[in-house]
């Protein structure tokens, strides 16, 4: 049983909600519901929002009036259980709101908790939850692949020899589908058709990663197909392809050659958008190569709880497809659960490049990893003033600030940011200081 000083110290949060009194019926519905969406709740009535207990009166019968509102007002019905609790000689309601099954509606309208507050759900966002719910109650990876698909023998045979080390002995391979989860009654999984099917494209055409790159005049296309090891593999060879070297003076003085970008942080991002994108949209991965960046998408959605920017700090594993990722694990193409992207974070800085970015967008996952000196993300100023200032160009803060048509601390602070991502640089003291495009 929970204590309540301890719920009340800990403050609102997104399983947390205080409520002063009854008259908020409606709301606390609407929190209910949204509470049933991520997984339950408690929701105390009886305490002001700054956590100071009030206190609230219940007439005869008021607890079960409570609970029927909830159940006539929520679909799918949600089934809390109410009580009176006694804290600082205050009488305090604690409704407790069990997980629910699927997205919840409250009065009609679907509400969810990204945080300490009850927002309401855009259509697509609900959608998408039905989506999950269907996933999660049946999986995706884990249906019978509809049409032919037979094994890869040496598809097997391959992932084996990575895989020894991590414990997976070698052995018949329908066997070792079995023990991974990818084989049921002899038919292949739709998993299993990805990772071990021979021409898994014949009933998963979706499954393709496409590229394009830009760079100046010359062109490049891709149109990866195969497994999804094999799909990583002509992807991260793509990019390897078309990317320049530039010259670092390494210890010693010694004159390096190294690529634009890290090549670990390039199959990173590849194989997590294999390994993490919905196969039921039939949108492709789809990755881009310009004069700025690596841009990788995929379809699907960061799963509850992460967000864009969790991913920049350490956070747990919640694989979209688990069969899959375990696989990837397993041949070694995905080192340790939930810091794939501490690790591109990591290898950009170490290569000088900008820090990558992660965002949520046109119903995918979409990273950017940017060139060195890339302009990416930069606010209209900034980005204006680096398109037309020749590299090497010699200014001052006042210049910027004329052309912009901003004052003198906005200029520096708009300098001070293009520095700090290694695209200007600072020279000089006092009257003389001035500045560089690099």
């Amino acid at each position: 049983m929970e204590d309540i000083g301890l719920l009340i110290a800990t403050g609102e949060t997104a399983r947390i909600e205080f409520k002063k009194s009854l008259a908020d019926w409606r709301k606390i519905v609407e929190t209910v519901a949204a509470m049933a969406t991520i997984g339950g709740g408690i929701v105390l009535v009886g305490v002001r929002p700054d956590g100071t207990p009030e206190g609230v009166e219940v007439g005869e019968g008021g607890l079960e009036r409570i609970i029927q509102r909830v159940l006539d007002n929520t679909d799918p019905r949600v089934f809390v259980d109410v009580e009176r609790v006694d804290h600082d000689g205050a009488c305090l309601l604690k409704v407790r709101v069990p997980p629910g099954d699927g997205p919840h509606l409250a009065f009609g309208r679907a509400f969810h908790r990204p945080g300490p507050a009850t927002v309401r759900m855009t259509r697509d966002e609900y959608e998408r939850r039905l989506l999950d719910r269907l996933r999660e109650s049946s999986g995706f990876e884990r249906r019978a692949v509809e049409g032919a698909a037979e094994i890869d023998e040496a598809a097997v045979g391959s992932f084996v020899e990575l895989a020894a080390e991590r414990g997976v002995a070698a052995g018949p391979a329908d066997a070792i589908l079995r023990r991974l989860h990818l084989l049921s009654g002899g038919v292949l999984s739709v998993g299993g058709a990805l990772l071990f099917g021979r021409e898994p494209q014949g009933p998963l055409p979706q499954a393709v990663i496409r590229g394009r790159v830009t760079r100046g005049v010359a062109e490049d296309n891709l149109s990866a197909e195969g497994t999804l090891f094999d799909q990583v593999e002509q992807a991260v060879a793509f990019v390897a392809r078309n990317l320049r070297s530039r010259v670092v003076i390494g210890e010693e003085a010694r004159r390096l050659e190294i690529p634009e970008l890290p090549p670990a942080a390039v199959r990173e991002v590849i194989t997590n958008a294999v390994t993490h994108r919905d196969y039921r949209s039939t949108a492709p991965v789809q990755l881009r190569l310009d004069e700025d960046a690596l841009t990788v998408w995929n379809p699907g959605h960061l799963p509850e709880p992460i967000t864009p920017a969790l991913l920049r700090t350490e956070h747990p594993s919640v694989p979209m497809n688990p069969l899959i990722a375990r696989a990837m694990f397993l041949a070694g193409y995905i080192e340790q659960w939930g810091s794939g992207t501490l690790r591109v974070i990591e290898e950009m800085a170490r290569s000088g490049n900008p820090a990558p970015t992660f965002s949520e967008e046109r119903g995918g996952i979409r990273v950017v990893l940017p060139l060195p000196g890339a302009a990416v993300d930069l606010n209209p100023r900034q980005a204006a003033w680096f398109r037309e200032t020749e590299r090497g160009a010699l200014f001052k803060a006042a210049d910027y600030a004329a052309a912009s048509g901003v004052t003198g601390r906005t200029a520096l602070n708009d300098l001070n940011e293009l520095r700090d991502r290694g695209l200007v640089d600072r020279r000089g003291a006092g009257p003389g200081t001035h500045w560089i495009r690099l």
